[in-house]
């Protein structure tokens, strides 16, 4: 869904808050000359009690009406839009910070879509309210703010077993079968002893006494053969390299085999011991992502002319690479960015606010 704009913002000529609200999402930094600068701070997700909502991480952009220094990004970006160069951009500006200062004076209030609302307190102090609704962090790009539900603890209620009643009819069955089984058992027994008190008498009319047989033996029909002891044992020679005939049998039976030959590179390497260690690569240096900015020239004598200042007062300070047409300075470059922000606050703090951080 497009942005709607005001009617009379549209008919400015030049309204330059949406190249602020792009570079925005590329830089922590951004400058208007003779207005101020807009920060951009990364703030992690949180939890709205008052509207029971989480928020995603986001980058919360502040002003700071300090920041005055040209740094290039708002006029370079400006030139390649427009297609004029870098002078002319640079009077774009002025022309349209002096209608922002008109609007202002005014009506007391000027808003810049989609960043944020400039206003006069009751001092005539100049204050910006950010406008919460944008998001400018890449990494939470269509985030949306989510619900938070309370999650109820669930309480566990015992389940209470139900205790079976015995029942008549199967109490009586069971007294029953353990009557029979008594009386079978008492029968076996007065049978059993009967048995061994008589073993001479006759148990029944067509029964007879039982003849003892004698049991059947194995008798082996063959023999086994004799185990064959003489028979040829397969050896090697002595020499166990080249072209060898191996006897087989006490036949003269014999079978050529080639057991290879020595080769000087033996006897002299020695096999390597078995390791499981595994060798990384080393890393030949670090990436400096995030440069703590001394000014940015059109021209690239300008730039040496810093650059051989700032290294004179002790700063490891850097020419970075051209960025459109402007030539930056660097008071230095670090890989990470507290170290960036500490020699950023030491600057600042000497008297130098016209630093600013460049994040590559």
């Amino acid at each position: 869904m497009a942005f709607m704009y005001p009617l009379d913002y549209l008919a400015h000529p030049m309204p330059i808050d949406r190249d602020l609200f792009d570079l925005l999402y590329e830089h922590d930094c951004v400058i208007v000359p003779r207005w101020g600068g807009f920060l951009a701070q990364y703030r992690s997700a949180r939890l709205d009690k008052a509207r029971n909502l989480v928020h995603p991480p986001t980058k919360e952009v502040g002003y700071n009406r300090h920041l005055l220094r040209n740094d290039g990004l708002l006029a370079d970006r400006l030139a390649l839009r427009e297609g004029i160069d870098h002078a002319e951009a640079v009077s774009l500006l002025d022309k349209e910070v002096e209608t922002w200062r008109s609007a202002l004076e005014k009506t007391g209030r000027l808003e810049l879509p989609r960043i944020g609302i400039f206003f006069h307190d009751a001092e005539k102090n100049l204050q910006f309210d950010p406008d919460e609704r944008t998001n400018f962090l890449k990494g939470s790009f269509g985030l949306r703010p989510v619900a938070a539900l309370p999650v109820q603890e669930r309480k566990v209620v015992p389940m209470s077993i139900p205790t079976l009643e015995p029942v008549e009819e199967v109490e009586r069955e069971r007294s029953n079968w353990i009557w029979a089984a008594a009386t079978a058992a008492i029968l076996v027994s007065a049978a059993t002893w009967w048995v061994y008190a008589h073993p001479n008498a006759n148990l029944g009319g067509g029964l007879a006494n039982t003849e003892s047989k004698t049991a059947p033996t194995y008798t082996p029909t063959t023999e086994l053969p004799e185990l064959v002891t003489n028979a040829a044992v397969f050896t090697l020679p002595e020499e166990t390299l080249g072209i060898q005939e191996i006897p087989v049998n006490e036949a003269g039976l014999t079978v050529t085999v080639d057991l290879g030959r020595e080769s000087p590179e033996s006897l002299t390497k020695v096999a390597e011991k078995d390791s499981t260690r595994v060798v990384l690569p080393k890393r030949t240096g670090t990436v400096s992502r995030f440069n703590v900015i001394g000014g940015c020239f059109a021209q690239p004598e300008n730039a040496d002319r810093l650059l051989d200042q700032l290294q004179e007062q002790g700063y490891t300070a850097v020419r970075l690479p051209k960025r459109g047409q402007l030539y930056p300075v660097a008071y230095g470059s670090f890989p990470d960015r507290s170290s960036a922000l500490g020699l950023l606050e030491q600057i600042r703090t000497k008297g130098s606010a016209q630093a600013w951080l460049l994040v590559n």
